[in-house]
Parts: structure tokens; sequence; C-alpha cells
């Protein structure tokens, strides 16, 4: 049974997620924080897999401190529910471990896929999100772009969630030399992290 909080201070928000996680025997509800001064002893209590943080409230939890998360419960997944669609903050709280983006319009579905999707330790961004996110275009054409049979291999595996070491066993290769082909593709690609890279095959067509 996959465990979770809910941290917002807003009544009705809390109300509405745990009727949803309720009517899954999947997930238990394990706690609700409800103003900043408890967070981090409550997180510290309950360790849950996953937390759900409304990161639009005033004198809450905001995304500079979603590295701390991480320090007091490394185990705990993070799903951000904001309405905050800049490209930048996006971006930076994927880029410190949030493995989960939310906005407040997303329907109950979304909520459970995203749900379990973080329980397999895998990312989920709705739809509005990933739209915000595959803005970020790469400048340079695609057509403009060589890349190698091999390089395109290893591109799919990895936006396919496989380690550096299962596509090194894959493909036959030393773990060695899949470090340095990822780090030949980022460079070639003038991508910074590898949620770019996903994204780039994603929009390139490669998965």
């Amino acid at each position: 049974m996959i465990t979770i909080v809910i941290a917002t201070p807003i009544y009705l928000f809390r109300r509405g997620f745990r009727s949803i996680i309720e009517k899954n025997e999947s997930y238990l509800l394990k706690g609700e924080i409800t103003n900043k001064k408890e967070f981090w002893n409550k997180l510290k209590i309950f360790q849950p897999d996953i937390i759900a943080i409304d990161m639009d409230q005033r004198d809450f939890i905001l995304h500079d401190d979603i590295e701390m998360i991480h320090e007091v419960s490394p185990l705990t997944k993070i799903l951000v529910i904001s309405e905050n669609n800049k490209k930048d903050i996006i971006l930076k709280a994927i880029k410190n471990g949030v493995l989960g983006y939310l906005t407040k319009e997303c329907d109950e579905n979304e909520i459970l896929t995203a749900l379990d999707s973080l329980s397999r330790g895998e990312k989920f961004f709705c739809n509005k999100i990933l739209n915000v996110i595959l803005e970020e275009k790469i400048e340079e054409p695609k057509n403009e772009i060589e890349l190698t049979k091999r390089e395109i291999e290893i591109i799919r595996l990895i936006a396919e969630k496989y380690s550096n070491q299962e596509i090194a066993d894959k493909l036959f290769i030393s773990i060695h030399t899949v470090y340095t082909h990822r780090k030949n593709i980022m460079k070639k690609l003038k991508l910074k992290s590898p949620v770019e890279l996903i994204l780039y095959a994603i929009d390139s067509g490669i998965i």
C-alpha cells in the first residue's frame, strides 16, 4: 500500500484530495500538513511514499524548499500541485527532484495517474504542464543535428527509463561507453538535463 501525505493550508483542497485517495485501496492517507511550522517535523515522522504539495500558498512550502524535502525524507516522491506555469520554475522543480507536476485544473483521472506513476518511481506531468515544457524548443533545427544510429538508440533507451547499466547490457557495450555517448549527445543537442533529453526524444519522434 502506498502511503500519501497531503500538504496545504486549504481545507477544501485537502478534503477533495482525501476523497480521491480514500476511494482507492492501493493508497493510504498517512496524514495532512496544514502549515509550514509543522511541515518539517510531520514530514520527518510520516516519511510517506508520496507527498502532494500545494505550492501556491504564501508562508507555506515554496519551490525553493524542495531540495530540503529530500534531506528530511529521502525516499519520499514529490508531487507538486501549482498554478505557476512559468517554464523556468517548472524546470527548476524537475531538476530539484520533483517527479510529478499537476495544475489545480486536473481531474481525478490525472491525479490518480500521477500517483500511480510516482508510486512506480516514474515521472508524470499533466497535459498543461507538458505543453509548457515542450515550448522549450531546441534552437538548432533538428535536420541540422546529425545523430548517429547508436546515439538515437541510446536516446530512446534513456527516454524509456533504462539505467546506464541496463543500456550497456542491452547494447553489449561498456558502461563507460554509455557515459561517453550520453555526454556527447547532451553536448551535441545543447541540452542540460536528462528531462530535457526525454522531452527531445518525445518532440523529435524518437519515442
